[in-house]
């Protein structure tokens, strides 16, 4: 038996809530984690909902406690003022907690500054404007324990922009492994979504931003008219711009569904022969940002996860997970035909297609929340 009290951590978090991005999704997952490993958790968001409608909503354990926050849509209000309260509220309860740990580069510009709390800062994209001057106040501070990035490429950006290398720690982001170790089969998911059960389904699963690929995709099924190629996800004026392209096009079997609950994602996943990242050297993330050198979607953990095989192409973040031949197929960017190839090389190759899943499957379980929780806390 031991007498040691668990960690405790104070995760200051400022996502739009209840929206079609990955953010929140992202913070909530990581808040479970820690209260799955012992920690014990309380997460301080900006909110106007109750506690039992956010754990509902992202459908996660109630072993973290939430605090709320004043509200605005406006992101950058929203981060702002969350920021500055957030740190106030850290200076308030110092002696309730160990340490903090933020996306929010407000509140760690406040916390470390100000407050002296030891802090964890989780970058998940560069500096954008205006931050420069905040990200140098603490870059150096005693007070920033740890500087997490969830890729290689993001970690490597901030490098050259003076981080210390001894406080920079790689972690990608993770899945959730529990929603898809009770998938139904590839008949049954399909009979649940009302697809079709004689065709082989090719599924591309998340936002569809400008450069993620969808036109290419598009292109590529005008050749494969025996595939449905269907698209789970999406903003509405995304899912209108790509649906007037396919119509254009004519790609009678090309299919976008638009935005699902993340809660469905894996029964579309479980339903599918083949699921593709057609992601272009113009990837971009919410904003417009170009990602491909940093980006970390939740989505290729989640593919992962589902045990189908993948058709990724070789962006640099991607290819700090999949590998080609061992975990997925990767082609080069920008190219409809290489893009055709790698989906047929797997839709011909059921035994190839299977030994790729597989092993994705091996691999992903080092890409747990829980696994990138131990890397931020530095746990065991």
């Amino acid at each position: 038996m031991t007498n040691e009290k668990p960690l405790r951590v104070l995760y200051v978090g400022s996502p739009e809530l209840f929206s079609k991005g990955a953010s929140a999704i992202h913070i909530m997952k990581m808040c479970q984690a820690m209260g799955r490993l012992g920690v014990s958790t309380e997460l301080a968001i900006a909110s106007n909902k109750k506690h039992g409608e956010i754990l509902e909503y992202y459908g996660v354990e109630s072993n973290f406690r939430i605090t709320s926050f004043p509200y605005f849509r406006n992101s950058s209000a929203r981060n702002i003022v969350h920021g500055l309260l957030g740190s106030l509220y850290a200076g308030f309860k110092r002696g309730g907690f160990d340490i903090a740990v933020t996306r929010n580069i407000v509140f760690t510009y406040f916390a470390t500054s100000l407050f002296g709390i030891p802090t964890v800062y989780d970058a998940h994209h560069p500096l954008v404007k205006g931050a420069r001057f905040l990200f140098n106040s603490f870059k150096d501070s005693k007070s920033l324990i740890r500087f997490t990035a969830n890729s290689r490429g993001l970690g490597e950006i901030y490098l050259e922009e003076g981080l210390p290398p001894e406080k920079l720690v790689i972690a990608h982001n993770g899945v959730d492994p529990a929603p898809f170790n009770r998938l139904p089969s590839k008949e049954e998911a399909r009979a649940e979504l009302g697809l079709p059960s004689d065709k082989n389904i090719v599924c591309y699963a998340g936002n569809i931003y400008e450069g993620r690929g969808i036109e290419y995709l598009i292109d590529v099924s005008l050749t494969m008219k025996d595939v449905l190629f269907l698209i789970v996800g999406g903003r509405e004026r995304d899912v209108a711009r790509y649906g007037e392209i396919a119509r254009r096009k004519q790609a009678g079997n090309f299919i976008l569904k638009g935005f699902v609950h993340h809660r469905i994602v894996p029964l579309y996943l479980s339903a599918s022969d083949l699921l593709v990242m057609p992601y272009t050297s113009g990837m971009t993330i919410r904003g417009g940002t170009v990602a491909r050198d940093f980006t970390s979607p939740i989505k290729l953990f989640e593919y992962m996860a589902s045990r189908r095989p993948i058709v990724a192409t070789a962006i640099p973040s991607v290819c700090e997970i999949l590998e080609d031949g061992v975990n997925a197929v990767l082609v080069r960017p920008d190219s409809s035909d290489k893009l055709h190839g790698g989906i047929k090389k797997i839709l011909e190759n059921p035994a190839l297609a299977d030994r790729l899943a597989v092993r994705a499957l091996e691999d992903v379980r080092g890409y747990t929340w829980e696994e990138r929780a131990k890397k931020l806390l530095n746990l065991p």
